[in-house]
């Protein structure tokens, strides 16, 4: 009758040990497996549109509306423009580019629009949607711009660019862009 009761008393602390730490081992389990708080999991983008010298969320607003107009190389548009554009681009080798363009990778796209910009001069800004080199061309040279931003993880929007523009008529050059298409924003900024 001891071997019995020793037996049963056996079975119960075995039974309690089995009920207070199954639950732990399948918790380990678990996370050795990788399915719990302690696997490190891969962080979602920061997105740094705040980020930039000055306020781009109106125009980041524009670029990303429904519907954008597009342009082809060799059009002339008259500024002030209503609302962004979407600049359809080429194959960069046959852009035919008043200026050499700053990067030539191969395969990259580009393009060229005729502004006319009304008078007096003044500053106007360009803001593009995805990396690609812009120049504006007055007389067959790159103005150099007065200021710039860029942001590299904000969807819809790549950088903006300051230019002291004369009136009369310039050349909108894009290129070593990535795709063939750019969308874009010219504003009057003073």
């Amino acid at each position: 009758m001891a071997f019995l009761t020793c037996s049963v008393r056996s079975r119960r602390r075995r039974g309690a040990v089995h009920a207070l730490f199954l639950p732990l081992l399948l918790a380990a389990e678990f996370l050795a497996a990788g399915g719990g708080a302690g696997r490190a999991q891969p962080a979602a983008p920061a997105q740094d549109c705040d980020r930039a010298a000055w306020p781009l969320a109106d125009d980041r607003a524009r670029l990303s509306a429904p519907g954008l107009r597009p342009v082809r190389p060799g059009d002339v548009l008259v500024l002030p423009l209503h609302g962004a554009l979407r600049f359809i681009l080429v194959p960069q080798p046959g852009a035919n580019l008043p200026v050499p363009p700053r990067t030539g990778e191969e395969g990259a796209f580009a393009g060229v629009v005729d502004l006319q910009v009304p008078a007096p001069e003044r500053v106007w800004q360009v803001t593009v949607s995805a990396n690609a080199w812009i120049d504006v061309v007055v007389d067959g040279r790159p103005l150099t711009p007065v200021a710039f931003t860029g942001v590299h993880a904000c969807p819809g929007l790549r950088k903006s660019l300051r230019f002291r523009i004369p009136s009369g008529d310039v050349r909108l050059q894009a290129s070593g862009a990535e795709g063939a298409r750019l969308d874009f924003l010219v504003t009057p900024v003073d």
